[in-house]
């Protein structure tokens, strides 16, 4: 058997319809699946074939708030402000099937990018961003021997991933002392467990101290919507100084994390990272030795939060360890 021209109808599923369509309807039905002629020596003008337009780019709004419309999706949300459809699922907490009604109120977050400056490499912007460098090659589509052309402009990676960055401190700078515990691998997401509410005291004593004294609001651990919060929040007056939990070198400053607005990462001995999040000021720079209890910014409520506090973490290479295991 062949098939009609433009077509998925066999001939004989035709013949079969013919007496329901009668003979002249048959002759309209088969001329209307014959292909268009498109040739030169064709009698009357070619049919106009009008595809499906593309939703159109728009610029986000600088809040990053944006109502939905009429037969909006996920899909075409994502389309019109160019960011992954992941990204909005994530950001506001949507569940399958990912419905979206109008007028509905979201926040969408912009990729985050990086143009390629004359002395940048993978490893540097890997190493500048404390992103990986397989996600940053590969979200760009970036192959051996990954060349970079100056003023390209590369997507980053949503995650930070701690681990590229290097370990240790620099050689003739003290250790802290700290305990180093086994990490513990992350429970799956449970409802979260209401906890006794806790002041942070200023200082520890197993090598680590607190970096800002206030009440923790938010634990490690799962949390809200299935969350995993790798670190522990604590609320305090917005321009409280915030100081290092312990010796080490800064190894990233920057506010290139929406989520977590200015951020400083400190490294210490024994593969071991610190983390400050949501700062208002930053009184270091990248490369700085800090001491023990040294100011390092301020108190704020820059990236995702609506009150001031600190997001404190304590990762060994990539895995968040629990703060409380390092401080009394």
């Amino acid at each position: 058997m062949t098939r009609l021209p433009q077509t998925g109808l066999l001939k004989a599923d035709i013949i079969a319809k013919l007496p329901r369509f009668g003979l002249v309807g048959m002759v309209m039905f088969v001329a209307a699946c014959q292909a268009p002629n498109l040739t030169m020596n064709r009698d009357s003008k070619a049919p106009v074939l009008t595809a499906p337009l593309r939703e159109l780019a728009e610029p986000l709004p600088p809040n990053g708030i944006v109502e939905v419309r009429a037969n909006d999706t996920i899909y075409s949300i994502a389309t019109r402000y160019d960011v992954p459809p992941l990204s909005i699922v994530e950001t506001n907490g949507l569940a399958p099937p990912y419905d979206v009604r109008q007028g509905q109120i979201l926040k969408v977050i912009p990729r985050r990018t990086h143009r390629v400056g004359p002395d940048d490499s993978v490893y540097s912007i890997s190493q500048r961003y404390a992103v990986s460098q397989y996600q940053l090659a590969q979200l760009n589509g970036l192959v051996p021997p990954f060349e970079l052309k100056v003023g390209q402009r590369l997507l980053l990676p949503g995650t930070l991933d701690f681990s590229v960055l290097d370990t240790g401190i620099p050689a003739g700078v003290s250790g802290t002392g700290a305990t180093q515990p086994k990490p513990t691998p992350i429970a799956a997401a449970k409802p979260p467990v209401p906890r006794k509410k806790f002041i942070a005291p200023a200082a520890g004593a197993s090598g680590f101290r607190w970096p800002v004294e206030g009440e923790v609001i938010a634990e490690f651990g799962p949390s809200a919507r299935g969350v995993h919060n790798d670190g522990i929040n604590i609320a305090a007056a917005s321009g409280t100084t915030v100081t290092a939990a312990a010796k080490g070198r800064v190894a990233f400053v920057g506010d290139n994390i929406k989520s977590f607005g200015k951020l400083i990462l400190v490294k210490h001995d024994g593969g071991i990272i610190t983390a400050y999040a949501h700062l208002d000021g930053i009184v270091v720079k990248e490369g700085d030795i800090v001491a023990a209890g040294q100011a390092i910014g301020a108190v704020g409520m820059t990236g995702r939060v609506d009150t001031p506090q600190l997001h404190f973490e304590i990762r060994k290479s990539r895995q968040p360890l629990d703060p409380r295991r390092f401080m009394s």
